[in-house]
């Protein structure tokens, strides 16, 4: 299994003529406006269109070879610092050729923009506190909330992206057409409005250890109906998730259906509460079913002290779902049938995904037996954090478990190899003309998910060997997500000054509104290229480069929660210091 492969086997939706009027070119005219400077404004000179905070390290990044900068207050059109620039790094995954502006000894909080004479102006930019980033990772959780199936999204909490209930009828269960089964709730995965137990469990698993390691980032409210009930919003949304889950399970086996979709992807402008298709529900797999003994165990203990009887509904479940994997010990593999071409998520071996059921299992209730099972099938390669490779979580929950429940040679085995992997990206940034720990090899569906679990992967080796290499690694790729890219291109929808306006969102096409649904990550850049308008419009660009702000672009503009999930891990900790 490759852990940067990310792809949903998907046809090309119905294709619509580009909306001009989303903005044509993304570009903020207010970067240029409120100012005593004239200069344009450079696509050459990249910033992280949000922000840095006051102690950080602050990098722009400039293509082409310039040998002097300076910092320009916004309101005055001074020049607050003049500094030579440092660098000719020639970058392989863009092909450019960049030089760095560090200002990180300006610390005063206010708004600005980097100058270069002869070039130009980069996009404004804010130097101040946490808040910068909480405010984004507020909206990449509340981001979730709007992709919720099965209830209405009241203006009162949704505002201008309101709709009515959505896929609340009994789905029947593929192969015995007889069966039918209330599988509502849950959230649409993706731009269209399937929902599939794989990617769910990595998106709820992703926000439990967001929450479990940086708790203080979510002590706001994010106005969704159960703001009120005294259980931290994110938690309140993993909730929702996993309620749908545990519909999901066969009661009488414990085995855990694969999906619930259509048989086909509903047209692109079709809002969710207008996708009457019929839903089916897709046999129960080995990936599915360890998938979600695992996050129903992680929430049984997260859970435990908020919601009691939760925490319980989902213990017993989990235990249950062990029960399925130990009496079909050979792999159940999940197989699209002919007649349906929604996301597939098909896997060739569940031996990760029932690793990561063992060690939370084991985590839960310090059972022996878990324990027993994770070492004799636990390797340490790759620690996947993808829906396609788990191990990452699996090597996480017992890294983290109570040390009297686990085999400590077993433990420092991962550690090491877990903390080989975090230097080898450390030594990647360090090489990357835009300090971002990817190979060129990286751009492929979902890049953006590969940048936030690599800066993933780092945070938790700070956790584990306090190490400021591996925090500064994983903030440049806040930066990157930002803006500070060859596109010069903000990846979350709502936010930076050249922002996502056409994702491939169906409520964002369908829905009447000028603004895209906001805080939804997109896919990013994808070398190779999976859908006509990438094809057609970005052939021969380097792998960086393979980025289209076009809602027929699927394979590069597409969003998914388990994207957002990963990067609100990341977007946290930028918050929480």
């Amino acid at each position: 299994m490759t852990a940067s492969c990310t792809s949903k086997t998907k046809p090309a939706d119905s294709t619509l003529p580009t909306n001009a009027g989303a903005g044509e070119t993304g570009l903020s005219s207010a970067a240029g406006n409120g100012t005593a400077n004239s200069e344009e404004l450079s696509e050459n000179i990249l910033v992280n269109q949000v922000g840095y905070k006051i102690d950080d390290k602050k990098i722009a990044i400039i293509k082409g070879f310039d040998k002097k900068f300076k910092v320009i207050e916004t309101a005055t059109g001074k020049a607050v610092l003049s500094k030579d620039t440092t660098g000719k790094v020639n970058d392989e995954s863009s092909g450019d050729t960049v030089s760095y502006a560090d200002f990180s000894e300006l610390k005063t909080v206010g708004s600005y923009y980097i100058s270069v004479e002869g070039l130009g102006k980069s996009y404004d930019f804010k130097i101040g506190d946490g808040n910068l980033f909480s405010k984004v990772n507020e909206a990449m959780v509340k981001a979730l909330y709007y992709q919720r199936c099965g209830m209405a999204l009241d203006s009162k909490y949704a505002g201008e992206y309101a709709h009515a209930s959505c896929h609340t009828g009994r789905a029947r269960l593929y192969g015995n057409e007889e069966t039918e089964i209330d599988v509502s709730g849950g959230w649409h995965d993706a731009g269209d409005y399937g929902r599939y137990v794989v990617p769910a469990a990595v998106t709820a698993a992703d926000l439990m250890l967001a929450y479990e390691f940086y708790p203080q980032s979510f002590e706001n409210k994010y106005n969704i109906p159960e703001s009120t009930n005294n259980i931290p919003d994110i938690l309140d949304e993993v909730k929702y998730g996993l309620t749908w889950m545990l519909k999901m399970q066969d009661k009488q086996t414990g085995g855990v259906y694969h999906k619930v979709t259509s048989r086909n992807f509903p047209d692109l402008t079709a809002m969710p509460d207008t996708d009457v298709d019929e839903l089916l529900v897709m046999p129960v797999s080995t990936t599915a079913t360890a998938d979600f003994a695992a996050v129903t165990a992680m929430a049984s203990r997260i859970f435990k002290d908020f919601d009691p009887s939760f925490s319980q509904q989902c213990r017993i479940a989990s235990l249950k779902a062990w029960n399925w994997l130990e009496t079909n010990k050979d792999f159940v593999q999940y197989k699209n049938p002919q007649d349906v071409t929604s996301g597939e998520y098909g896997d060739s071996s569940g031996k990760d995904e029932k690793a990561w059921a063992a060690a939370e299992l084991l985590r839960a209730t310090g059972d022996k037996k878990y324990n027993d099972y994770f070492k004799a099938n636990y390797g340490t390669e790759g620690f996947g954090l993808g829906w396609q490779n788990v191990s990452g979580f699996a090597a996480i929950s017992y890294l983290f478990s109570d040390q009297s429940a686990i085999d400590s040679k077993k433990a420092e085995e991962i550690k090491k190899a877990w903390l080989e992997k975090a230097d080898m990206f450390v030594s990647t940034a360090e090489k990357d003309g835009y300090l971002l720990a990817m190979h060129k090899m990286e751009y492929t569906w979902g890049s953006n998910m590969n940048v936030a679990n690599h800066a993933i992967h780092l945070l938790i080796a700070d956790k584990l060997s306090n190490n400021e290499k591996y925090t500064e690694t994983a903030a440049n790729c806040v930066h990157y997500f930002l803006g500070r890219n060859t596109m010069n291109q903000s990846y979350i929808t709502g936010y930076g000054s050249k922002k996502v306006m056409q994702p491939h969102h169906r409520p964002s096409v369908g829905d009447g509104v000028a603004e895209p649904v906001p805080g939804l990550l997109v896919g990013g850049p994808d070398s190779a290229l999976e859908d006509d308008v990438s094809r057609s419009k970005l052939s021969g660009k380097a792998p960086a480069q393979c980025y289209i702000d076009d809602m027929n672009s699927y394979s590069s503009n597409e969003v998914a929660t388990y994207w957002n999930s990963a990067a609100i891990f990341v977007f946290s900790f930028m918050s929480s210091r």
